[in-house]
């Protein structure tokens, strides 16, 4: 759930961000014992409908069918990730959903989180997110908004098939719209070698303040990157070229402003402070010898959204043209040198992104594709969602082809300044090993109906039949 922040509400929270430790009391100790949870087979109402496909030059060269469901989420936002089997977690609402047959059937993992109206087809409802590590374990945090600011984070470990859950206790309050990122280690934490970190950043007044965690499920430490940049020395950095084919599937969600490595390590380019605005670079590592963050000088540039695909690329995705276009770019040296084309929506199929931000790319290595999603407004105000997809087998990127994921048909908002119209947050989107395709939409056929609005919207999952 996307916030205006202000100045007034930035001042009344400064005293209490200002270092570690003062941020370190706000949520007691550390985190309870570990439970499980089990997943339950959901009655999920699914169905397919077509929407045209375009080909490189735009021209409609036929339909594909897409198999859609409201599948977890809540009331304006919807997020999906892929395993390298083929599942997919949906985890935009209270509880991590998931699918192993392309979204027949729906499992939700529900966890010790007291029920309230809202957890349920409500208005609102809690907030998650989610990343996939080596070898198809599952991490996430889930905020419930509703009883009583509880953050949990949860596991999956692919090997024995098993869930677990702990209460995470140091967090900020109001936790709202959790992000996660996953890096590859080792990595020395309070002390301690530890082979990945998982960082969890939320809140509604700031999301500076992140919680680093050795295991996706102890989030005690605390992590303030602005303090951390400004008391280290810029180093030179040039990003290693390296094979890793968990890369295709740790991308994290463009909110959390980073890029995990293949090599190992963590890098962030949204590093402006959202109490103050500083800004001590435009792009630091989470340095693996004391994980704290240090400001680096890259061998080259990046912009916009960026990825490190299976193979050791980069693929990045940023607006151009007044926001009338998407530039996708792809480097094969660690981002020193670029090849770029510009996506633009087909005729009839919107003009403008809706807003700046509604865009999202995942890139595959094993694939030699990537598929970027975006919200684009026409001349109504209408929302149209695309899909692009993208051949990276080349040096330059090529598109393939071009999706319509729902008709198009209704005006949303993206933020909670939305009164009146539905609301559509973010864009998120899911490549699966076998090229299908999951990526959330919206339009006039989302009903989700609640006991306070019998005629809510809300985004929903399709994936590609």
């Amino acid at each position: 759930m996307r916030h205006r922040r202000t100045a007034a509400a930035f001042a009344s929270i400064a005293v209490a961000l200002g270092s570690a430790t003062a941020f370190a009391t706000i949520g007691g100790p550390g985190p309870v014992p570990s439970t499980g949870a089990t997943p339950t087979l959901m009655p999920e109402k699914v169905r397919v409908s077509s929407y045209p496909v375009y080909d490189a030059r735009g021209h409609k060269v036929g339909s594909a069918a897409w198999r859609i469901s409201p599948a977890g989420g809540n009331c304006c936002e919807t997020y999906v990730a892929a395993t390298p089997t083929g599942r997919i977690v949906e985890s935009g609402g209270t509880y991590p959903w998931y699918t192993d047959d392309q979204g027949k059937h729906w499992y939700e993992v529900k966890f010790d989180v007291p029920d309230q109206n809202d957890n349920g087809p409500s208005v609102a409802g809690g907030e998650g997110a989610t990343v996939v590590g080596p070898g198809g374990d599952i991490y996430g945090v889930t905020w419930d908004a509703y009883s009583g600011d509880h953050l949990q984070a949860y596991r999956y470990t692919a090997q024995n098939r098993t869930w677990a859950v702990s209460e995470v206790v140091m967090k900020t309050p109001a936790y709202d719209r959790p992000w996660l990122s996953y890096a590859k280690g080792p990595f020395v934490l309070n002390g301690v070698k530890t082979n990945q970190i998982l960082d969890a950043t939320g809140g509604t007044l700031t999301k500076d303040v992140d919680t680093l965690s050795p295991d996706g499920q102890d989030y005690s430490t605390p992590s303030y990157f602005v303090n951390d940049e400004k008391s280290s020395a810029t180093v030179n950095f040039k990003i290693p070229v390296v094979h890793n084919s968990a890369a295709d599937w740790w991308q994290p969600h463009p909110g959390t402003g980073t890029i995990p490595l293949n090599a190992g390590g963590i890098l962030r380019t949204a590093n402006t402070d959202d109490i103050n605005g500083n800004n001590p670079c435009a792009v630091a590592r989470l340095d693996q010898a004391t994980s704290k963050w240090q400001c680096v000088k890259l061998a080259g540039q990046l912009q916009g959204i960026v990825r490190q695909d299976s193979r050791g690329y980069l693929t990045e995705v940023y607006r151009t043209n007044g926001d009338t276009a998407l530039t996708i770019a792809t480097s094969r040296d660690g981002g020193v040198h670029w090849s770029s084309i510009n996506l633009t929506p087909p005729p009839g199929t919107g003009n403008r992104l809706e807003t700046p931000d509604l865009f999202n790319v995942i890139a595959n290595g094993a694939l030699k594709q990537a598929v970027v999603t975006a919200r684009w407004d026409d001349s109504a105000h209408h929302g149209h969602d695309l899909v692009f997809r993208v051949d990276t087998s080349k040096p330059k990127p090529a598109l393939m082809r071009t999706y319509a994921v729902g008709k198009g048909d209704i005006q949303t908002g993206n933020n909670v300044a939305s009164v009146t119209m539905p609301r559509f947050d973010y864009e998120s989107i899911a490549l699966l090993p076998n090229g299908k395709i999951a990526v959330t939409f919206d339009d006039s056929t989302c009903l989700q109906p609640s006991t306070r609005d019998p005629n809510h919207d809300s985004p929903e999952v399709a994936i590609l039949v």
